[in-house]
């Protein structure tokens, strides 16, 4: 798709046919093509080949034909719209969101682009052929994800970044994702590669307003507001700081004047000023009580600061300076430190309940400074007390003293200058900092001056006090940006507003020129005179003779008189109505206070006629939506962003698995229209339940090849069902006998011989063979009555996981590089002692690498080493070594704990086999080393544990270390079984499934449910933290802080000695100068050491189940998960019981599921060597040469093709397939 000038309106055609499919059909404004998106019926996947003819054509009206067969009357549905804002499959239904009215809120930026607010919006709700069940909550939570309200509040633009301040020299295509609220939303379009195809949807207000100056000449101001989505929420549960370190309702707001363009070729010159809204930003809250006034403050007991200092270095990244030029009006500051300026609105009276939260934000700021953790900004705290200034000396002389609290960081402060050139030719002759244009109207943009640092103005909810505030700093800044491009508004000089003695008390100031003119003098007679290259005219008189920011010494009325009306009115309109939609979104209802912005307006007595009524009226709308409303809109802002959807939508997976399209069916072989791993079969039963037509039984082969077909599933039972009825059959992959025949649910008996139900984890779980190059799917249906009539067969559909196949041929002659490394590199490790399986050692073998440009960093305790990320298609190579530099540690076995795992539970799988050798240290063995086989080393734990008694029982701590020992080892489960049964212990003895009663085994799960629901939204809460910051680690403590037999207290300064069992004597003594280094137990307050420490999922589980504890401040998903664990210590004695079971059983799950993970890249890594190395090599192809001379990623297409794109069945060679292909003849 090549883009073009926007020559049409983006164009969206959604399309249901009577068959029930849906198709969207886009024509994007800046291609000439149009694309036609599938939803998949059943996932809600959506589908794109990006083939001509099938899903590319070069009309809307081609594609429609195509699409409905060329009759109308297969069309059921169509919907016409303008964009797509966002799309979401969950479950039983899909959810697409479009925008089918927009307003041009800005038609035209300097440098070109539209910027569109969305005026009215719809909702598509997509049935799906979900077969998985949906409880009546979940459902009605998608109903009201449906309902949201979005329209008016939102906005976008198809060609420009406008997430970062104007002008931005980023792609369209890599946004500030703190400002994107479809961020979850556009991920499906992402994925097939149509990212433009979904628009980045910011939340705020966005438009402008035209106006001339004294000499009738047009300049367009504009304000845009953009909402960060860090710390999302209503009034009352998004205050404060949050653990994403960002405040509530903050929003950046830009204030933007410009010189429109009337004729090519010519400079344009515009301004830019910036400043910050946002509630305090300290650990706070407000208890709302119904019959109260007003709502009670409360500061969080616990660390009320902590985040501050990664809040205001987030705003010292993004509003220092840029590296070349110098702001000409910050000299004043200090010029390695970015200057942010906070003006505190608040009541500071005495017995306000506001005056407690100043004199924490006060504090906050001191400590702050006193800590050195702000090495790059310097925060300002300026205090107002806006109400009452209003209450004691009125509107107009609470403007005049604000005016006198911000003319000085204003001036300090400055704001962007430069111009916008067309042609980039006429760029080079211009100073300051170039940026070349991102959007469509080409050339570049040179900017004079920058600002330096930000201003952020707070009251208590930045609503009323807030907008009015910003509102009169911004007016001063107006006439200021107008003056310095070169467009004056003051009408004092000309009329004789002020007195002589005002107009001469400049000085001896000269005024910059603006860009385009220069200062000259006459060769007779010496006086100066000025030039505009612009219009190639000139003038006696300076074109700015005004006093820079002398208005910030007039009063109201001075103001007014010496002020054209035109532009202040017009950015009053602005702010008005931005102040509405601001307070909309956090409130539910409109701004108070507002008549104050229309102090300059020769009708503003009118506004005052009733403010009391009008307040009164919205405060009780407020208390309203703040009592009844709230937490339902709370869950629709949740949702929409896609956050917390596993408290919300507990049965929709993050990623669903996607239907595998057949590309060529003869009987019951499903050819696959690329390779992939075949996970589940869903047949659609149509026979009906009283049909003797029904099949019975069905087995499963899949295969490459024909002749390689393996059976999967044997005898699955299909029973009969009603016409409509979904059936998964889940498959496992190709098991080899041996596993089948010690391990699995039927294998043994429970008690009273029983199946026994893991309740708690799959303690027998079968691992099948994961082969991404699965080609042909072959049923086998069984008949209930042999040979009385034919079978009765539905819909049937295959689903799996394929490899992002064209991102890996993108560049084959590096992927080919990268393989040849991954051989080396497991060519050491068939030489060289094995890691275990999750080796704390961030030490590993590597070789010389293919040269790449750019190398990203390694990530700690990676095994993986071949550099290619196969599920994303992504290159990762790791940091160059030498053969010398290379360690085998196996730290996690030496009692080291080094805590590579974070409380995310991400970790790092090696590729130690079962039967490799590993060096193993371990304490029960007196510190002695010995090579020793996996198996053999699990069962010298068990031997520990046992003594001469091989037999003897064991707890459900003890099996659940031996279980954590069994996964960091890399051992299956079937492994596991031949090792126990070699010995003669019998492996049901200790499953930890059978060792607990039943009653404990409900309430441990549910426990075991809330931790992991803890850990998802404490994880997605840092997520966010890290946005727009560098990510700073850990503290050492991961989130289980269990890690087999190695857990023990050797520490003499402990004082709790939780984990001793294992050590058979220590001598505890206490040692006085380090006592300060570890911390205290919150509950006994006694010192405590890393390993008797619980872990981080403690300290979660603990707030979850008692949410009031010690909690303060706003949540956007609960107070429970609001606090980061690291902020607390609790020691494995005061820990409940039940909790660190509860961890235990997490740790053993996840484990679990890292191991899956390997598994599952190490397949991907053997199917890319077999499919390159032997596509390339037997087939004839070769990969590595350019397709017509093309470079980059079309270079292999020829490839792909006779990959994946082949015209001939393969049922026609029964010996062909994906790693043998046969030759044909073309006619």
């Amino acid at each position: 798709m090549a883009e073009i000038q926007a020559h049409r309106d983006t164009s969206v055609v959604i399309v249901e046919l009577e068959s029930n499919e849906f198709f969207i059909i886009v024509s994007l404004s800046t291609t000439r093509d149009t694309q036609v998106i599938y939803i998949d019926p059943t996932t809600g996947a959506l589908q794109y080949t990006a083939r001509d003819g099938f899903d590319i054509f070069s009309s809307e009206d081609e594609a429609l034909l195509f699409v409905t067969a060329g009759s109308h009357w297969l069309c059921k549905t169509t919907v016409h719209a303008r964009a797509i804002l966002g799309y979401a499959a969950l479950g039983s239904f899909a959810l697409l969101l479009v925008a089918t009215k927009l307003v041009a809120s800005i038609p035209e930026l300097p440098g070109g682009g539209c910027v569109y607010t969305v005026a009215e919006s719809q909702c598509i709700k997509i049935n799906l052929q979900n077969p998985h069940p949906q409880y009546k909550g979940e459902l009605k939570n998608i109903q009201d994800f449906a309902d949201i309200d979005i329209d008016g509040k939102h906005y976008f633009c198809e060609t420009r970044d406008i997430t970062r301040p104007f002008p931005s020299a980023a792609s369209i295509l890599d946004p500030d994702e703190e400002f994107v609220w479809n961020q979850w939303l556009s991920s499906s379009f992402k994925e097939i590669g149509l990212q433009r195809h979904c628009v980045i949807l910011l939340q705020g207000f966005a438009e402008c307003r035209n106006f001339v100056d004294l000499k009738q000449q047009e300049l367009v101001v504009a304000l845009t507001a953009r909402r960060s989505r860090i710390h999302p929420g209503t009034r009352y549960l998004a205050r404060g700081l949050n653990s994403g370190c960002s405040t509530g309702n903050e929003v950046e707001c830009e204030q933007l004047v410009w010189v429109p363009r009337t004729s090519a070729g010519r400079r344009f010159p515009f301004s830019v000023y910036l400043w910050r809204r946002g509630t305090v930003p300290i650990w706070w809250g407000a208890e709302l009580k119904f019959t109260a006034a007003e709502a009670e403050i409360y500061i969080s007991s616990e660390d009320p600061y902590r985040g501050a200092a990664q809040y205001y270095h987030r705003l010292s990244r993004r509003y220092g300076s840029r590296k070349g030029i110098e702001n000409v009006q910050s000299s004043n500051m200090r010029s390695s430190q970015v200057p942010i300026i906070c003006v505190n609105l608040l009541r500071s009276g005495e017995g306000k309940a506001e005056s407690v939260l100043l004199q924490h934000f006060q504090e906050s700021i001191n400590e702050i400074k006193s800590s050195g953790k702000l090495a790059d900004a310097q925060v300002y705290l300026i205090n107002y007390d806006w109400h009452a200034s209003v209450k004691l000396n009125g509107e107009a002389r609470t403007v005049e003293g604000l005016w006198s609290k911000l003319k000085r960081p204003t001036i300090g402060i400055g704001f962007v200058v430069g111009e916008y050139t067309p042609l980039l030719e006429d760029i080079r002759d211009q100073d300051g900092l170039v940026i070349q244009n991102s959007g469509p109207g080409g050339g570049a943009f040179s900017l004079r001056t920058l600002q330096k640092g930000v201003m952020r103005f707070n009251c208590a909810d930045s609503l009323d006090r807030t907008n009015a505030a910003s509102y009169f700093g911004a007016v001063q800044v107006l006439v200021e940006q107008c003056q310095r491009i070169g467009h004056s508004i003051n009408l004092d000089l000309g009329l004789n507003f002020l007195s002589k003695g005002d107009v001469d008390n400049t000085n001896g100031y000269v005024a910059p020129l603006p860009p385009g003119w220069e200062q000259r003098s006459d060769a007779v007679t010496g006086k100066v005179y000025y030039i505009d290259h612009t219009t190639r005219k000139t003038t006696w008189d300076h074109p700015c003779p005004d006093e820079p920011w002398r208005r910030f010494n007039m009063t109201v009325a001075q103001f007014k008189r010496a002020t054209f009306p035109a532009p202040i009115s017009a950015l009053a309109e602005l702010f008005l109505l931005a102040g509405d939609i601001h307070a909309t979104l956090y409130t539910g209802s409109k701004a108070m206070h507002s008549h104050v912005i229309q102090i300059f307006n020769d009708d503003a007595t009118k506004f005052k006629q009733f403010p009391a009524a009008q307040n009164m009226k919205i405060t009780l709308q407020r208390r309203y939506q703040n009592v009844v409303v709230d937490s339902s809109r709370q869950k629709q802002l949740e949702m929409f962003l896609g956050m917390r959807l596993c408290k919300y939508l507990p049965s929709v997976s993050d990623k669903p698995l996607q239907v595998s399209p057949a590309a060529d069916i003869m009987e019951l072989f499903i050819y696959l229209a690329e390779p992939c791993h075949v996970s589940q079969l869903l047949l659609t039963i149509s026979h009906g339940a009283d049909d003797s037509s029904s099949p019975t039984s069905v087995d499963v082969r899949t295969g490459c090849t024909l002749d390689g077909l393996q059976l999967v599933v044997e005898g699955a039972a299909i029973p009969q069902s009603a016409n409509g009825t979904k059936m998964i059959i889940p498959l496992p992959g190709v098991m080899s006998p041996e596993d089948v025949a010690v391990t699995g649910a039927g294998v043994r008996l429970g008690r009273h011989g029983k199946h026994n139900f893991p309740w708690l984890y799959d303690f027998e779980e079968q691992e099948g063979e994961i082969n991404f190059l699965t080609r042909i799917v072959a049923l086998t249906f069984y008949h209930s009555v042999a040979g009385r009539m034919p079978i009765t067969l539905g819909e049937i559909e295959v689903l799996g996981v394929a490899l992002p196949w064209r991102s890996i041929f993108a560049d084959v002659d590096y992927t080919l590089k990268s393989l040849e490394h991954d051989n080396k590199v497991q060519d050491n490790y068939k030489t060289s002692p094995q890691q275990p399986l999750f080796s704390k050692s961030s030490s590993m073998p590597v070789v010389s690498l293919p040269d790449r440009n750019v190398m990203p960093v390694m990530q700690p305790s990676s095994s993986l080493g071949h550099g290619l990320d196969l599920l994303t298609g992504d290159f990762d190579f790791l940091p160059l070594k030498s053969q010398s530099e290379i360690e085998y540690n196996s730290g996690i076995l030496t009692g080291e704990n080094n805590a590579a795992d974070e409380f995310s539970g991400h970790g790092f799988i090696g590729q130690t086999s079962p039967g490799s050798k590993a060096e193993i240290s371990h304490p029960l063995q007196g510190g002695s080393s010995q090579i020793k086989g996996a198996a053999d080393c699990y069962l010298s734990f068990l031997e520990q544990l046992c003594g001469s008694n091989m037999a003897k029982p064991l707890d459900y701590v003890e099996t659940m270390k031996l279980e954590i020992e069994r996964l960091q080892l890399n051992i299956s489960a079937a492994e596991r079984d031949r090792a126990l049964l070699s010995v003669g212990r019998d492996p049901a003895t200790i499953d930890p499934n059978r060792l607990l009663e039943p009653h404990y085994v409900a309430q441990l799960r549910r426990t075991a449910q809330n931790l992991a629901l803890s850990s998802q939204i404490a994880s997605e809460d840092k997520k966010l933290s890290i946005i727009g910051l560098e990510d700073e680690g850990d503290d050492g403590i991961e989130f289980w802080n269990v890690d087999g037999f190695s857990d023990n207290c050797t520490d003499p300064v402990c004082e709790v000695h939780a984990e001793t069992q294992w050590i058979k004597s220590i001598d505890f003594k206490s040692t006085p100068e380090r006592l300060h280094e570890l911390p205290v137990c919150s509950r006994c307050s006694r010192r405590v050491c890393r390993v008797c420490r619980a872990g981080k999922g403690s300290v979660l589980l603990r707030d979850a189940v008692n949410p009031g504890a010690g909690q303060g401040g706003s949540s956007h998903g609960g107070s429970a998960y609001r606090l980061s664990a690291a902020d607390k210590v609790l020691c494995k004695r005061c820990c409940p019981q039940k909790v660190l079971d509860a961890l235990l059983l997490d740790r053993v799950k996840v484990l679990s599921s890292l191991r899956q993970i390997s598994r599952v890249k190490c397949a991907a890594l053997k199917a890319l060597q077999q499919l390159v190395g032997c596509s390339s090599k037997d087939s004839g192809m070769d990969f590595g040469k350019r397709d017509g001379g093309l470079e980059g990623p079309g270079r292999s297409e020829s490839g792909l093709k006779t990959l994946f794109e082949g015209e001939f069945s393969l049922a026609e060679f029964p010996y062909g397939g994906l790693l043998y292909p046969v030759s044909v003849t073309q006619h």
